[in-house]
């Protein structure tokens, strides 16, 4: 096994889920957001499924990766890299923004859809990589 491939590709499995969490988080905050913006939308239910859509995005980025690094056996490296990477998610999720600007709904459901894949196709080389294979 190759330690440092094992962390890249666990951290980008993490990252990938995290970020296709989110874009479905954004998405169905668009889909919540009254046409005409109020003043009291910002206690709305969009505000709070994007404060804690976020925070579950970044949560389950740091999961994917500490269960994805189980041949890791220390828990001070493992928990460490699953911090970063969970942290380090919050760079691609700038992607939401430019993905719903370019093309809005459509946009968000097929970054979702390729950073799904992204994440399954990086989490199966991890666990092969932790396997030693």
């Amino acid at each position: 096994m190759t330690p440092i491939r094992l962390v890249l590709l666990a951290m980008g499995s993490g990252m990938g889920f995290g970020l296709a969490l989110v874009s479905l988080v954004v998405l169905g905050v668009d889909l919540l957001r009254p046409a005409a913006p109020s003043p009291s939308v910002a206690a709305g239910p969009a505000f709070y499924l994007l404060v804690l859509g976020t925070l579950a995005g970044l949560i389950l980025a740091g999961l994917v990766t500490w269960r994805l690094l189980a041949p890791v056996l220390s828990t001070y490296h493992r928990g460490g890299l699953s911090v970063v990477a969970a942290f380090a998610t919050v760079l691609p999720i700038l992607l939401c923004m430019a993905a719903n600007q370019l093309a809005g709904r459509t946009g968000l459901g097929v970054l979702a859809a390729i950073a799904l894949l992204l994440a399954l196709l990086l989490g199966s080389r991890a666990r092969r990589a932790g396997a030693g294979g």
